[in-house]
């Protein structure tokens, strides 16, 4: 990356303006992202994240009094930016400065800024290598302890990783090229403006291979009625409304809010597929009377995102034991619920994006062992630094007729 790449001060204004709001708690990380398309400031504030916890150890006793957050914020940035790139350090420092200057700082904040850079500098910076540090000790020790230590270290070298744009398509565009994976592909650095226009015309949709797993287990056909739950975005909707060819009937649900309008707008871009939007959530779903008899149900459950910690590094800042244990609980009254709702020899794909046994095979375990007329037929587990795109978990159940 050039050096005029590097010290791009439009994108340093708005990265240090999109973390002083989610330091604020407007929103996770990728909901800030979303208006804007994978490019320089995307870029810039997923290497702050990625780096967030060496960031922090640099600061550390540094700084007399807090700073306002634009000052902090801005901090992370320029030190974020220095590790990146390492050669260029001094011009990220006067970079920081002239940054400071667009964004109002005071003349003292700018210095401060300038005097703690330049000490962190002096102490040394840590090497990339030092994996560990990027994440929290009881993630790596958990991980650790459940995988080895081979595959932890390429999980974490993964989740470090700028990573891929994928789009799901019928042909391959101009601007990505061919993967392992049909129907998906990869767009090639620096080419994601040039699907701009194929993503507002619903040609392309931006999409991880792994939302394949789950869709191809459920097995939609069509005439069938498929009831598609914590459906937002749509991704997965599409794909069922894809394999359905415009026969049968697709429910698509979600709670009320940004994500059920990001619903409707995707699902409005397929052609001729039957889906109805409902507004609700899973516990307290009640379908309409022509919704007739569910022949298959995808759920997607809200998890602790441990799977997809590349494309979001926030997760390693919000994420603690306790609430993976609180997400397993939550998913088990999901999936309860869910599987009310299938006819008997219906089928029940239940999925996350967590890397967690306590959100996928233990809890389909504890599933089957308390649920009578369940029975479980396949499951998928996808490990990143093995499969080569998203983890999570994907699980294939089955209710048994009664004689």
């Amino acid at each position: 990356m050039s050096s005029k790449e590097t010290l791009g001060k439009g994108d340093w204004r708005a990265a240090v303006e999109l973390l002083v709001r989610w330091e604020k708690g407007e929103g996770h990380l990728d909901d800030l992202l979303e208006t804007f398309e994978p490019g320089r400031l995307r870029w810039l504030v997923m290497e702050v994240f990625r780096r967030w916890l060496v960031i922090e150890s640099l600061l550390e006793g540094r700084m007399r009094r807090e700073p306002r957050p634009k000052v902090r914020q801005l901090l992370r940035l320029a030190i974020g930016e220095c590790l990146v790139h390492r050669g260029e350090t001094a011009k990220v420092v006067h970079n920081a400065g002239e940054v400071g200057r667009i964004l109002g700082l005071s003349s003292a904040e700018r210095g401060f800024i300038n005097a703690v850079l330049r000490a962190c500098l002096r102490a040394g910076l840590p090497e990339e290598s030092d994996l560990e540090a990027t994440h929290p000790e009881w993630m790596v020790k958990r991980w650790r302890d459940r995988f080895g230590q081979e595959a932890t270290g390429r999980l974490l070298a993964w989740n470090q990783e700028a990573g891929a744009v994928y789009v799901h398509s019928t042909s391959c565009p101009a601007y990505a090229e061919e993967t392992e994976w049909e129907k998906y592909f990869r767009v090639r650095p620096g080419s994601f403006r040039e699907a701009l226009p194929d993503l507002a015309q619903g040609k392309v949709y931006v999409q991880d291979p792994f939302a394949r797993i789950p869709v191809e287990l459920l097995a939609p056909q069509p005439g069938e009625n498929i009831l598609d739950l914590c459906a937002a975005p749509g991704g997965k909707t599409r794909l069922i409304a894809g394999a359905m060819k415009g026969e049968g009937r697709i429910t698509a649900v979600d709670r009320p809010g940004p994500r059920l309008e990001r619903l409707r707008e995707n699902i409005s871009q397929i052609p001729g597929a039957t889906v109805a939007v409902h507004a609700g959530s899973v516990e307290t779903l009640n379908l309409p009377p022509e919704a007739g008899p569910v022949d298959a149900v995808l759920i997607d459950v809200p998890c602790s995102n441990t799977g997809v910690m590349q494309k979001r590094p926030d997760v390693k800042l919000r994420l603690s034991v306790g609430e993976i244990d609180t997400q397993a609980e939550s998913q088990l009254q999901l999936l309860a619920h869910a599987a009310d709702l299938v006819r008997p020899g219906g089928r029940l794909v239940y999925s996350t994006c967590s890397l967690e046994a306590e959100e996928n095979e233990n809890l389909l375990h504890s599933f089957i062992e308390s649920t009578s007329g369940w029975r479980l037929e396949k499951s998928i587990l996808s490990r990143p630094w093995e499969c080569r795109h998203d983890g999570g978990g994907a699980f294939l159940l089955t209710r048994v007729k009664s004689r």
